[in-house]
């Protein structure tokens, strides 16, 4: 018999696997999971929660929150100026926007996560990209340290997911890693919940399968790992939950009528449940606010509120005003899709079915309430606290 390694500490990340949804999944790792809690999440998407998760700050402090963010004068995408004379029937279709991405990401440099989803193409040279980066090795955020920059820097051997590859090969990598005795620590990200859920939403039967699925796979790594080291640590986390979406509603129409010239006035970004402004003239300030304001369908986020959950910028690199969508109403069309789907995430944070989870073979500590807070767990489990 080989002899073990001392130590791994496993995170494996299921995207969108809210406590709301794994409260439903009482047979997802069942006689395993030693604690489990809820934790808060951040106002946005994926793109905010994730930088937080692997560095523990907030959006404020490291910087990057929604995707896209107004600014003609560093735009990359100013040679796609072409794009807008192309017939919008063709360029609408998912799958060859999919490939526009790629062709875009390549001639940008990005090596972060990109799609130009439905931004269209007479917007997209007044907008800059947030995520140019990949966030998952050294050097990937704007500002602060990753949990990477920090093994890296202490010479600690780690596997991190490939974010081009399927689920399936994920686990095949990270268990030959682990059967190899490779690495000391795993930060490992699947995706199929999310994508499943955006799809056909929070009741549907093929979650069940999905997550008897991730069951399978997840017990066989954790086999492999007892069988090559003596001490294994392991939790199974997410950034945020997934509602289901109970109506859509086209705000774009509310704010167009008004008398205000786009990129004179003002410029909006259109995310699937916010939208948001820049006052490029004050006098679009007021109408705009008005359009707004007592809305049946969302509200305007106080600055008090956008401090709170960390998402305050001062010089309004996000918007100078954020509109929220009501829970369950998505904004269609919007920049990120012109069909609803039938579930999505990045609702108000408050809400029981925005919430995160946290599972694990520990006891977790009663401190550990927020996503970010993770970053706490990693560094404690490496001796790095």
């Amino acid at each position: 018999m080989h002899s073990k390694k001392e130590k791994l500490s496993l995170f494996i990340f299921i995207d969108a696997l809210g406590w709301e949804v794994k409260q439903r999944q009482p047979e997802f790792l069942k006689g395993l999971i030693q604690d489990s809690k809820p934790l808060d999440t951040i106002l946005g998407y994926s793109s905010a929660c994730d930088p937080s998760i692997i560095s523990g700050l907030t959006p404020s402090e490291h910087k990057l929150w929604s995707s896209f963010y107004y600014d003609p004068t560093g735009s990359p995408f100013k040679w796609t100026r072409f794009l807008r004379l192309l017939p919008s029937a063709i360029f609408s279709r998912g799958r060859i926007r999919n490939q526009m991405s790629k062709l875009i990401k390549r001639v940008c440099g990005f090596t972060g996560y990109f799609q130009i989803y439905a931004v269209p193409f007479k917007y997209l040279p007044l907008f800059n990209y947030a995520e140019q980066k990949r966030i998952w090795e050294p050097g990937g955020l704007p500002y602060g340290e990753s949990i990477f920059d920090r093994m890296t820097q202490e010479g600690i051997p780690y596997h991190v997911h490939d974010s081009d590859i399927p689920d399936d090969l994920r686990f095949e990598r990270l268990a030959a890693d682990i059967q190899n005795q490779r690495i000391d620590f795993a930060y490992c990200s699947f995706g199929r919940l999310d994508a499943l859920m955006h799809a056909e939403g929070t009741d549907s039967p093929n979650i069940k399968k999905l997550m008897q699925w991730y069951d399978g796979k997840i017990r066989a790594l954790l086999d492999a790992a007892e069988e090559n080291y003596e001490e294994v640590s392991w939790y199974i986390f997410t950034d945020h939950g997934m509602h289901n979406v109970t109506g859509s509603y086209d705000l774009i129409a509310d704010v167009e009528p008004l008398d205000l010239e786009w990129n004179q006035d003002y410029a909006a970004f259109y995310d699937s449940t916010m939208a948001r402004f820049w006052f490029l003239d004050e006098r679009a300030r007021a109408p705009i606010i008005k359009a707004l304001s007592n809305h049946p369908k969302g509200r305007i986020l106080s600055e008090q509120e956008l401090k709170a959950s960390g998402v305050w910028f001062e010089d309004g690199q996000y918007g100078d005003l954020i509109f929220l969508m009501n829970s369950g109403t998505q904004i269609v069309p919007s920049f990120m899709g012109i069909k609803p789907t039938k579930g999505m995430h990045g609702f108000n944070p408050a809400d029981p079915d925005s919430r995160a989870a946290l599972s694990s073979n520990k006891n977790i500590s009663a401190n550990i309430t927020k996503i970010q807070h993770i970053h706490q767990l990693m560094l404690t489990e490496l001796g790095l606290d």
